[in-house]
């Protein structure tokens, strides 16, 4: 058994530059779930095509496979990605999106079953069945806020029919607040998929990367701190329900992009290590970028959990005056690229130990 790490990637800008800067080879031990979104706006395409966004797709994976979803956010989306919500003839739109990526591109896509809180079974099935013309494996999406709907227990009734399929327990975004009642439902969920199938290839996702990072520390520490993640301690408090869990999460970047808005920032920089991101910020007008980069390659956290990637190069970079992001955007792809590359590395450990137990069986 080869173990894969699970991020969830939404297919923008800065989400897309930090997965094209993972190592070719840590390409093996990673399938992304995107959240397809529109492409962006230009002289030649003004409407957004997602056709676009999956040939860049095409580009990052090479050959390799991913899980398709859709985004649900309507800043993201456009009215090819709403047609491919209408469920007529069992979401036909959707199903034909997957037929033509698959024979007109090439691309190895695992795509996500869609459904409504209100759908029927049959409806489902016959999605299913059309998907499984193209495509060997399905995906599966729970909600653990849905945990307790009807539509849950069709869809775990659902995966234990399939011959082949990837079940997703996504708990969203998760902070210290819900930690408690989020676990709890996530337990209820792997528990009922268990007792249904304990077969399944099942995957836990959380996020605990909140919406602003200065809110979370008091007003002495907003320049300079840390603050907690949870989505590993979640995962290991699963793990003790299913020993076989396996891991993902949403890239350390919060779970919502919300609409757009002009704002004043001051330049950032984070580093995400264990279960911590620690982070300088610093304006413009002290040194932005380089100030935030030297002070953070300072820092014991820095030196003590430094990973091997284009991410930490890039502070690095920027530590001695070169800067080659100005913007919140390239920042973020950072910060990204450094956790699934930590996460990665987790993976790949993980399958060598694996590996060890078997040869010493």
């Amino acid at each position: 058994m080869n173990i894969k790490y699970y991020p969830v990637l939404k297919t923008s800008v800065s989400e897309l530059r930090a997965l094209k800067q993972i190592k070719s080879e840590d390409f093996n031990y990673v399938i992304p779930i995107f959240e397809l979104t529109k492409s962006r706006k230009s002289k030649n395409n003004q409407g957004g095509d997602v056709y676009k966004k999956v040939d860049e797709l095409s580009s990052i994976m090479n050959n390799k496979p991913f899980i398709l979803d859709l985004t649900g956010e309507e800043s993201l989306t456009n009215e090819q990605i709403e047609s491919f919500f209408d469920d007529n003839n069992s979401f036909y739109n959707w199903t034909e999106f997957v037929r033509r990526i698959i024979e007109e591109k090439g691309v190895k896509v695992i795509p996500t079953i869609l459904a409504y809180e209100d759908s029927e079974k049959h409806t489902l099935q016959q999605q299913a069945k059309r998907l499984n013309k193209y495509c060997d494996t399905l995906c599966i999406r729970l909600s653990v806020d849905l945990v307790c709907d009807e539509i849950t227990q069709i869809l775990i009734e659902l995966a234990s029919e399939l011959d082949d399929v990837i079940v997703i327990i996504d708990l969203g975004l998760t902070r210290q607040n819900e930690y408690k009642i989020k676990l709890s439902d996530a337990k209820d969920l792997l528990e009922d998929i268990l007792a249904i199938d304990d077969s399944l290839d099942i995957v836990c996702i959380a996020s605990s990367f909140p919406s602003s990072v200065v809110q979370e520390v008091s007003k002495k520490e907003k320049m300079s701190s840390e603050i907690q993640m949870y989505s590993r301690d979640i995962y290991e408090e699963l793990r003790k329900v299913d020993s076989e869990l396996i891991y993902g999460d949403y890239a350390c970047i919060h779970p919502f992009r919300g609409e757009s808005r002009p704002m004043v920032w001051i330049p950032r920089i984070d580093f995400p290590y264990k279960n911590k991101l620690a982070f300088e910020r610093c304006s413009r007008d002290d040194g932005g970028y380089q100030e935030c980069a030297r002070r953070m390659r300072l820092s014991k956290e820095y030196e003590n959990n430094y990973v091997d990637c284009w991410g930490v190069n890039e502070i690095n970079s920027a530590a001695v005056g070169i800067v080659n992001g100005k913007s919140p955007s390239y920042w973020i792809s950072v910060r990204s690229n450094i956790h699934m590359s930590r996460m990665i590395k987790l993976t790949i450990d993980s399958n060598l130990k694996l590996q060890e137990s078997v040869s010493n069986f």
